[in-house]
């Protein structure tokens, strides 16, 4: 079993969420036969985290198995739109006494002042934004009306003017890509700039909304000026890995996330990688839900994985914000650079990061004798 993991990333109610994206992963996965049905593309349904209530018995005992097997000091929670939950700040205070860093990742839209300011009040708590750009043209993948449009940006200006500890997670897309510098130095003219990744559309249907050939030139103009927007940008070696993903036509280097990170959801269900919804492990709701912990880190697909380059084409199609840890692991960055995002900044969350290269380091050089 592998041994550190630092993170659970849950899913909470994928196919409901209150944008419809055009590019939404959800509304492409086939990991479930409600995926399949689209459900994300329809009315948000809303739902309730209480004691009584199905997400109230179900979340806190998948948090507890993964939390009392591999004692995770990072949880993230997303969705669909976790903030369509009731009662769902009921269940993120109780998460966050649990773990050295609760990170939400939400659009924003029905993100409120008090909100914030429960968040701040908590101490550990890292947003993850997605937005695709300030300007409506370059978000206009994920909103579908101007009114909309400035709807979500005024809103997300009250979140990155909270000071709370923000990243901001942009999809690069046939209309964002060209709005790059422009959007960066809105963020980096915010009174506390957030953290920016941006990051290729993934997807079975990436191709309808990807970066065109004749459009890489605004990518490499961004990063010509990596100077300029440092402030908010991950470390350099993060974008000759994202002009990699581009010149090479998808991803040729290693990933290590799956070392490091599992992926579950509110229905229990189990599966190796947060990034792409490759296969149903279990469900930590049955009986035999120890028996699905054990296959972590176990299973065939574990290799393929973890394999040196990337095996599978939805690997190959694959690059996000997780990726530092994987630059990290294959030396292109240092740990502090990777640590100074308050997301691995913790010095229980660094250890484990550090404790499982090492693990690493030994097993490569053992490999190699």
């Amino acid at each position: 079993m592998i041994k550190g993991l630092i993170g659970n990333d849950l899913v909470v109610n994928e196919d409901s969420c209150n944008l419809s994206c055009t590019y939404c992963l959800t509304g492409q996965s086939n990991l479930k036969t409600s995926h399949s049905e689209q459900l994300i593309f329809g009315p948000p349904t809303r739902d309730r985290y209480a004691p009584g209530s199905l997400l109230g018995q179900r979340l806190p005992l998948i948090n507890k198995r993964v939390d009392d097997t591999f004692q995770v000091p990072l949880l993230k929670v997303t969705g669909g739109e976790v903030f369509l939950v009731e009662g769902v700040m009921d269940f993120l205070r109780e998460q966050a006494r649990e773990h050295e860093v609760l990170v939400v990742q939400t659009n924003g839209v029905l993100v409120r002042e008090e909100h914030l300011e429960q968040f701040h009040s908590w101490g550990n708590v890292v947003l993850q934004i997605s937005l695709d750009s300030h300007l409506f043209p370059g978000n206009s993948h994920r909103v579908h009306s101007e009114k909309l449009h400035a709807k979500v940006v005024a809103r997300i200006e009250s979140i990155l003017d909270s000071g709370l500890h923000t990243e901001i997670y942009g999809v690069l897309n046939d209309r964002s890509v060209a709005e790059l510098d422009a959007f960066a130095q809105w963020l980096l003219d915010r009174p506390t700039p957030p953290l920016f990744f941006p990051f290729p559309v993934r997807g079975p249907d990436s191709a309808r909304f990807a970066v065109r050939p004749d459009q890489v030139h605004h990518i490499e103009g961004f990063v010509q000026r990596y100077d300029d927007f440092a402030p908010v940008l991950p470390p350099r070696p993060y974008f000759d890995r994202l002009l990699s993903f581009y010149r090479e036509g998808g991803r040729t280097f290693r990933c290590h996330l799956p070392r490091m990170v599992i992926s579950t959801f509110s229905d229990g269900m189990v599966t190796p990688c947060p990034n792409i919804w490759f296969s149903n492990m279990g469900n930590l709701l049955a009986d035999d839900w120890a028996q699905t912990l054990d296959q972590v880190g176990e299973t065939g697909l574990y290799q393929a994985l973890l394999a040196p380059r990337p095996r599978l084409n939805a690997c190959r199609g694959c690059f996000t914000p997780w990726d530092t840890l994987s630059m990290f692991f294959d030396d292109e960055i240092t740990l502090d650079e990777l640590c100074a995002a308050p997301t691995y900044a913790p010095p229980r969350i660094r250890q484990l990061i550090a404790d499982s290269k090492r693990r690493y380091d030994l097993e490569q050089r053992a490999g190699r004798s």
